[in-house]
């Protein structure tokens, strides 16, 4: 009986995939969670942003200290802390500050000293104003007493600046541009921890149900291997693009970003490009692993290493993006495959030369190739192992082993039984089961 194309075969497994984790209560749930994970983050990042932007202290001066009103507000500025003033008595400013009405109360100044009622503390903020509003005081005090004129020694150092030179322009969103790339790397670690979960739990479970076996009868082994991570990808894939949708759309709501919509595109869409690639990449080597164990339970310790290695992307990224993204450190670590789905799209929101980028792709697509050939012969000669766990070494042994005498089972079709022996009744039933 004439098998069917691996194409069909690939894309009936790749359906089954889908339409299973699409079924599945716990993938809405971590569909829901996720997209509000990102909301929520957008929305945290605007309150604070707005509360940095705004956090304006209140002081209240008397009226012995309103003449010093514009030189505290100007001190402020200096200082880096914006102070507004209001009139008050001491009696009813006192009672605000105690109320927290007022952040402080200047009453006075003696021998030098400014005299500032407070709550418990002086803020730092506040603190370096009148620290800067003291030694203007001070200053005025003795420049009169030589008879110049504070309010003239006052426009002259207003005036006093510096010209720079700029060797390089300044990026004006480089903070902007720090947290979408730390929140990129955390949501691609965290969507590939998912297809690595999904594929491993997948694998494992139809391998204990004994389902392998019969999705084997129909399918080659890397048809199977191949539609199962082409439908985590496309199913994850979804999701993540869901975010980031979401994610964008409540950070244009809340204007969070100031950045060119350009820039936040492109910055988007490498993200999801990489994330792609390092789904095929992790769901490949995970599927491989996970068929060499037959119990639910075994699968943690399989999956160790390589949670292990895409949880240490995400620090790595961020301890040598920010600072230099184009140095030399971020770009080695943004060429290693198992580092690259993580640490380019990081890179990426700064801007990376396309040359590079070609390179990353270029070695990751090759990567790919490479695990796609040799986690095909683990997983072909692993899946249908019961029992204690296959090593590495073991189940390499066996791969070479049987594709050495591949050659004389084909000619045996008794022998030959997954790969043309079935019976059309067989066939029919088990291509029926993938098309559900």
């Amino acid at each position: 009986m004439k098998r069917m194309s691996s194409v069909r075969a690939i894309e009936l497994v790749a359906e089954r995939e889908i339409g299973a984790r699409l079924r599945s209560r716990s993938f809405v749930v971590i569909t829901v969670v996720l997209v509000a994970a990102v909301v929520g983050t957008v929305l945290l990042c605007h309150l604070l942003g707005r509360t940095q932007r705004y956090s304006t202290q209140t002081v209240g001066v008397t009226a012995q200290t309103a003449p010093y009103r514009q030189m505290l507000v100007g001190a402020g500025q200096a200082a880096g802390q914006r102070i507004e003033t209001v009139m008050v008595d001491r009696a009813s400013g006192e009672g605000r500050v105690r109320s927290g009405d007022l952040a402080a109360l200047f009453t006075g100044v003696s021998d030098g000293r400014l005299q500032v009622v407070v709550k418990s503390a002086l803020p730092d903020g506040l603190r370096a104003g009148f620290d800067l509003l003291a030694r203007q005081i001070a200053l005025n005090k003795q420049v009169s007493a030589m008879g110049g004129d504070p309010a003239a020694v006052r426009r002259a150092m207003s005036t006093a600046t510096v010209d720079s030179r700029v060797l390089r322009s300044a990026d004006d969103h480089r903070a902007e541009r720090a947290a979408i790339a730390g929140v990129i790397g955390a949501l691609t670690c965290i969507m590939l921890l998912i297809a690595i979960q999904l594929t491993g739990q997948g694998v494992v479970e139809e391998k204990a149900d004994r389902i392998a076996e019969l999705l084997l009868a129909a399918v080659r082994p890397w048809e199977l291997l191949m539609g199962r991570v082409i439908g985590v990808g496309v199913v994850t894939i979804g999701l993540a693009a869901a975010s980031a949708v979401a994610g964008a759309g409540a950070a244009s709501v809340l204007g969070v970003l100031h950045m060119s919509a350009a820039v936040f595109t492109s910055a988007v869409g490498w993200a999801l490009l990489w994330y792609l690639l390092g789904c095929f990449l992790y769901a490949l080597v995970i599927a491989a692993a996970a068929s060499s164990v037959s119990r639910r339970k075994d699968l943690a310790s399989v999956a160790a290493p390589v949670i292990v290695i895409v949880l240490a992307a995400y620090p790595v990224g961020q301890a040598v993006v920010p600072d230099h993204p184009n140095g030399p450190a971020a770009v080695v670590l943004s060429l290693i495959p198992p580092l690259s789905p993580v640490v380019m799209p990081m890179r990426a929101v700064y801007g990376v030369p396309g040359r590079q980028m070609g390179v990353a792709v270029a070695i990751m697509l090759a990567a790919i190739a490479f695990t796609a050939w040799f986690a095909g012969r683990l997983y072909a000669n692993t899946l249908l192992h019961r029992g204690s766990r296959f090593s590495l070494s073991t189940a390499s042994m066996r791969a070479r082993a049987m594709s050495g005498g591949r050659a004389a089972a084909s000619a045996n079709p008794d022998r030959d039984i997954r790969r043309g022996g079935e019976s059309a009744e067989d066939h029919s039933k088990t291509t029926a089961e993938l098309s559900i």
